[in-house]
């Protein structure tokens, strides 16, 4: 199979892996790599000996007379893009797990990687929202997630071939969001006290609701300002992993999903300053709203019986400020947004939000 001249695809040997290696360290950041592992099989792109980039399949099985296949990673080196070798090397991929007998193909994709989106919705994929998981595969859906490494890739969609017929409804992911988060607090509590008191549930699960939907309504608005179409997308699987900093930790790790353009033709560099927008004003409003708690509380400005839900609303406000901001390395919160439109604003917001521990 060639592309564009004389670019080979062809199954990587064995003794090729130190190259592929190299191309990828070429082609991913420094967490990308961290996560990167190879599988039996392998297809790479190579002219005159030089990998210039590469697809990792894998095949599994999903039920007993069903076999799933993934795309786990698809890379091409700097100089090889826009050849169109990426594209190529998908094809491949698709074809060779339809090849190997696998019905429903799979791919996690990273909600900012516009132009993998692009790709995988031009042949055929679509994503696959929590709720059409668990309705399609029950409580098999964990063994999904762990067979497509979707376990805790915060902020990642898992895409299928083929797409789902209906559409996902944003309104019920964001409902589901909070209703998960509410079901976590009881295991934070129990391992921070060794008991669940409902009076400490309900506030910190009322407080999550406040600012989950304080965060999502400045969103919305500062999108329609714009002119921007958005909609609200839920992380599913960061969810096993704040239930286990929770339980294991006895912390706070706030999974409150994000909201995105609408459709998949997109550039996320061309919407940046848009977006930046609505990551500021989201962060903003629950910086006011837990600045406001925490004073109430530190200065004695509230009636006693409030003090429990005024300090739940600055515990959550905090913790979701400190990973909806601070957290730059993962794409999905709003703090890389901002990051990647100002630095400077970026560092302000995290020095006030850091000082908020120490001042309340």
């Amino acid at each position: 199979m060639l592309v564009d001249c004389d670019i080979n695809i062809r199954p990587m040997k064995e003794d090729e892996k130190d190259k592929v290696s190299a191309a990828m360290h070429r082609s991913f950041s420094l967490i990308e790599r961290w996560s990167f592992y190879f599988t039996p099989d392998v297809l790479i792109g190579e002219r005159d000996g030089e990998v210039l980039g590469a697809i990792v399949l894998k095949t599994f099985e999903i039920s007993q007379n069903s076999k799933g296949g993934l795309i786990a990673w698809v890379f091409t080196v700097p100089e090889a893009r826009g050849l169109g070798l990426g594209q190529t090397l998908s094809e491949a991929g698709i074809d060779f797990l339809e090849k190997q007998g696998c019905k429903e193909i799979f791919a996690a994709v990273e909600g900012h990687n516009t132009s993998s989106a692009k790709l995988f919705a031009s042949r055929g994929f679509g994503i696959l929202s929590p709720g059409q998981q668990f309705h399609r595969y029950g409580v098999k859906v964990l063994k999904l997630w762990l067979k497509t490494s979707h376990l805790i890739d915060v902020g990642h969609f898992l895409w299928m071939k083929p797409a789902p017929e209906q559409k996902a409804k944003p309104s019920l992911q964001l409902w589901g969001t909070m209703l998960l988060t509410c079901l976590v607090w009881p295991l934070l509590l129990w391992r921070m006290a060794g008991g669940i008191n409902p009076m400490r549930w309900l506030g910190l699960s009322i407080a999550a609701i406040i600012l989950f939907g304080i965060r999502y309504a400045a969103m919305i608005l500062t999108a329609r300002r714009q002119g921007l179409q958005v909609r609200y997308r839920a992380w599913e699987s960061g969810f096993p992993l704040s239930i286990a900093v929770a339980v294991v930790l006895g912390g706070t790790y706030l999974i409150p999903g994000n909201v995105y353009p609408s459709g998949h033709d997109w550039r996320y560099k061309d919407l940046l300053l848009k977006l930046s927008r609505m990551a500021l004003y989201a962060i903003l409003s629950v910086l006011i709203i837990t600045i406001l708690a925490g004073a109430s509380v530190h200065f004695k400005l509230i009636h006693p019986a409030l003090t429990v839900f005024f300090r739940s609303i600055f515990h959550v406000g905090t913790a979701l400020l400190l990973v909806d901001t601070c957290l730059v390395f993962l794409k999905c919160y709003n703090g890389r947004r901002i990051w990647d439109w100002s630095k400077s604003v970026w560092l302000i917001l995290t020095i006030i939000i850091i000082s908020l521990l120490y001042i309340f």
